[in-house]
């Protein structure tokens, strides 16, 4: 009996790697990918051109019931020295406190999650601050609806 469960387990052992087999050809078959179409939209916030890109889709739900909308921001490189940080929000912002999402990640294409409210007037704007290393801060703003993209 010994023998046999030996030899049995080796086939069972084997068996189990060959059962996801049938599975593999949809696993590697190639897949259509899709891209949605860039937004993208020039504004100028004091001396500093900024370049704001955004895909054409809705914003997504966050698990805390929030919506969110991703940006890519990108700067001339010769201002990416002199920008201390770029932030983005829904209306004006009251203080530099209450700038906004700070743009993080690579300087050359920093990227920022805004939260979007789940009611749109149509005559929101996205104000983009953009704060030196000498302290100055440069607005600018630009209609919601020209970079939002997707459903409301």
């Amino acid at each position: 009996m010994r023998k046999f469960w030996q030899r049995g387990k080796f086939h069972l052992s084997a068996l189990m790697m060959l059962v996801p087999l049938p599975f593999l050809p949809d696993y590697f078959s190639p897949k259509p990918i899709f891209v949605p179409p860039e937004i993208r939209r020039d504004v100028a916030a004091g001396p500093f051109p900024v370049t704001l890109v955004t895909y054409d889709q809705a914003p997504r739900r966050m698990p805390t019931g929030e919506r969110m909308k991703e940006y890519h921001v990108h700067l001339r490189p010769t201002d990416i020295d002199r920008v201390r940080g770029v932030f983005l929000r829904v209306g004006k912002p009251r203080s530099l406190r209450a700038a906004g999402a700070l743009a993080f990640g690579n300087p050359y294409e920093r990227e920022a999650d805004v939260t979007v409210p789940d009611e749109l007037a149509g005559t929101e704007e996205l104000w983009v601050t953009v704060e030196d290393w000498s302290g100055g801060v440069h607005q600018a703003s630009l209609p919601l609806a020209d970079i939002f993209g997707g459903k409301r």
